[in-house]
């Protein structure tokens, strides 16, 4: 194309045309606490001067997309609060929809010792070190194959994981 499509504007314009809810109203649906000032949802000067000059002092005029892409980030995550309880309704219904880990978790789908690899494979070293033993004997002593590969391990827990009880 010779001229430029403003994509987000594109899907803003999609979701008002398709009726989705606006930020505050789609977050009273998650039975969740709309904002009520745009402080509520940055701490960013600059942003909660342009959702001033697009919005002006009503915040329940506010787009779900801009919303969700303005909204403070939980520490430590990548994603915003509104935006995690819509990954954790999605996750939860995709397993639940999923056979194998329903209706076909079971010894005919998986075989004995394929049902005891899923039940007690906790990590990606439980793969590496069941296929490749010699790499996690030689070089990883540590318990996650995504830190220092030399640092101390964690404590063994004999519990498979699907018995654990969240602490």
């Amino acid at each position: 194309r010779s001229d430029h499509v403003d994509l987000a504007a594109l899907e803003i314009y999609r979701d008002r045309e398709r009726n989705v809810a606006r930020y505050n109203q789609f977050r009273r649906g998650l039975l969740m606490i709309p904002i009520s000032k745009w402080e509520d949802l940055t701490d960013d000067k600059e942003v909660i001067e342009v959702l001033e000059e697009v919005y002006g002092d009503d915040v329940e005029e506010l787009d779900v997309l801009v919303g969700l892409m303005a909204e403070k980030k939980i520490k430590g995550f990548a994603i915003s609060e509104t935006a995690f309880t819509i990954f954790l309704l999605m996750a939860s219904r995709r397993l639940e929809a999923d056979r194998f880990f329903t209706s076909n978790f079971n010894e005919e789908t998986y075989t004995k010792e394929g049902l005891e690899w899923v039940n007690t494979t906790e990590t990606l070293k439980d793969v590496i070190d069941r296929h490749h033993p010699e790499i996690t004997n030689n070089w990883l002593n540590s318990s996650s194959v995504f830190s220092v590969w030399d640092s101390p391990p964690n404590k063994h827990n004999p519990i498979p994981i699907y018995l654990r009880v969240p602490s």
